[in-house]
């Protein structure tokens, strides 16, 4: 039976071997990944179907974000993006940072849209008169310089600094600002479950004393209101605050600040309601219009320059909006 079975597949192998062949290669090139990374423009996401909450409320038209496409450096992509003026690739050492490594980047961008999510809901809370409690805070390394002095890694949670607990992350810089250059600092982590202790050399950066790490930190907040604000499991980053909060805004408040036209928007959102810079404005702009936007809203600056660059070479029908603040997004949506 078995010799059979040998003598089948052998023949069918014989007579059939450029085929297979063929099948080998088409299945290496469409799975085999090389040291590069894919930039394009993307789509929208409706914020509404992000946020959880019991409301009857609903809008007219639609508060979105935009996010960017990116994609693995496999060959038949790579080939398409060559000829794409509005595909642009990177290489894996311009993706990461100093030796950092892509899981390091991914984690930090996981941890930055937890963060991102707490951050709208509490300047949505401030700016909504409700009261909240901030419970279960938890501040994890989520970046270290290659020049840091310290055994500190990316995915670890800070709970202790020099014998002293950590509450929130504030109180990391607290304990750090009272150190010099060249001081040691002792911290207390959980890595995988474990408790482990870590030691840092103070660096000088820029004439202060520095670890060389950034900090990421979540928080749940506790008030009156049910909300819960639900990605999916591919999606990351802090670029969404500001429509997210805009969005936890307008269910708190029961104000539709769209009326009825497709709201698109990018930025941070800090706990005193300030927007930042994001990476890929060109992308998200183009996508944004290719969806139907109406008005985009863009963090002031460096964005905004280059957003207004990419309407103008390409004749875009789009209002850009250049916003500095939450306050400032949410003025001009009340009133235009």
């Amino acid at each position: 039976m078995i010799n059979k079975v040998y003598e089948k597949t052998k023949t069918f192998i014989k007579e059939n071997y450029q085929i297979l062949l063929v099948f080998i290669v088409l299945i290496f090139l469409m799975t085999f990944k090389l040291p590069y990374y894919i930039s394009a423009p993307g789509g929208l996401i409706n914020t509404t179907s992000r946020i959880d909450i019991t409301s009857d409320f609903e809008m007219e038209g639609s508060l979105n974000m935009a996010y960017v496409t990116e994609m693995d450096g496999i060959i038949p992509m790579l080939v398409i993006a060559f000829f794409n003026k509005n595909w642009d690739v990177e290489t894996e050492a311009e993706v990461t940072t100093g030796s950092e490594s892509i899981e390091d980047v991914q984690f930090r961008n996981k941890l930055l849209l937890e963060e991102a999510n707490a951050t709208a809901m509490k300047v949505a809370y401030d700016n909504s008169d409700i009261n909240y409690k901030k419970e279960n805070s938890k501040s994890y390394v989520t970046y270290v310089d290659d020049v840091a002095k310290t055994d500190l890694e990316v995915g670890n949670q800070i709970i202790e600094v020099n014998g002293e607990k950590i509450k929130e992350k504030e109180d990391i810089y607290d304990i750090l600002n009272t150190k010099n250059i060249g001081d040691k600092v002792k911290f207390k982590v959980i890595n995988n479950d474990e408790e482990l202790t870590r030691e840092a050399t103070l660096i000088d950066v820029g004439g202060e004393a520095k670890v060389g790490i950034l900090v990421s930190e979540t928080y749940d907040l506790k008030s009156d209101y049910n909300i819960d604000l639900t990605f999916k499991g591919t999606e990351s980053g802090s670029s969404g605050g500001l429509m997210m909060t805009l969005t936890v805004y307008s269910y708190l408040n029961k104000i539709d600040l769209t009326d009825g036209k497709t709201i698109v928007g990018t930025g941070t959102i800090d706990e005193e309601g300030n927007v930042g810079q994001i990476s890929g404005i060109k992308y998200k702009l183009i996508g944004a219009y290719k969806k139907g936007a109406d008005i985009f809203l863009v963090p002031r600056g460096e964005n905004y320059e280059e957003a207004k660059k990419v309407k103008k070479e390409n004749d875009y029908d789009i209002t850009l909006v250049p916003v500095s603040t939450f306050k400032e997004a949410l003025e001009y949506l009340e009133n235009n």
